[in-house]
């Protein structure tokens, strides 16, 4: 069978009012089964607590299935920025049930300014049970490359094959294909796309197990964050 994903990094506030409804018909147009989002804020200067962005989002999209991880609070992190209550994380929509969820915190290496991690999400896709990382790294390369191998080595001891999708903040493309080829196929080596259009650049990736085949894909969305979306059709 085939699933979609569709994967986006959000930007936090920036420009929202004008971003919102844009990514909304994006998805609706794409019409996804399940979708990834990074960097979405819980912010008390635009919202409500608790009615952080993929919440704001779903509101019209109407996923069933629901899961925000909290990350960083910016207030602890970086506190003469944040005066307010300001928690950044990751979500994941989805039209399959999530059978359980959990977070992880990625080493926070010396000189290093954010606070990065990934969502894990166990979905039920009709009698298969598939994981899902949404996965944000550091924005820095070497910290980055750290943080794949550190993802990696989770992988490895859990025993998972997991989908793993997300910001990677990574531009060396081919040095993530090399990192990986023994057990995934990244979404760059099936398509070549730049998803930081800024900077000539590719940070976002979709990782999938060797057994699963890539069916189609598509790196759009102009308007909806300084990242392009990506959107997959995966046969599992």
């Amino acid at each position: 069978m085939k699933i979609k994903i569709f994967n986006l990094n959000i930007w936090n506030y920036t420009n929202w009012e004008e971003r919102k409804p844009k990514i909304i018909q994006e998805i609706k147009k794409e019409n996804p089964e399940i979708v990834a989002f990074q960097e979405i804020r819980d912010d008390v200067k635009f919202n409500k607590k608790g009615n952080n962005q993929a919440k704001q989002l779903n509101e019209e999209l109407n996923y069933p299935h629901y899961v925000f991880s909290p990350i960083t609070d910016k207030r602890k992190e970086r506190p003469g920025k944040y005066k307010r209550r300001c928690i950044e994380g990751m979500a994941i929509l989805s039209k399959y049930p999530i059978l359980s969820y959990k977070k992880f915190i990625l080493k926070k290496h010396e000189d290093d300014i954010y606070t990065c991690g990934f969502l894990e999400v166990k979905l039920k896709i009709d009698n298969k049970k598939i994981d899902i990382l949404n996965v944000h790294f550091s924005n820095n390369e070497y910290f980055s490359l750290l943080h794949i191998f550190e993802t990696l080595k989770y992988i490895k001891n859990n025993k998972l094959n997991p989908i793993i999708v997300g910001d990677f903040n990574f531009y060396e493309s081919e040095i993530l294909n090399d990192l990986v080829k023994e057990n995934f196929v990244s979404s760059i080596k099936y398509k070549n796309y730049l998803s930081y259009p800024l900077r000539n650049w590719t940070l976002d990736y979709i990782l999938i197990p060797k057994k699963f085949k890539f069916k189609s894909l598509k790196c759009l969305g102009k308007g909806l964050s300084d990242h392009r979306a990506l959107a997959c059709e995966v046969e599992i």
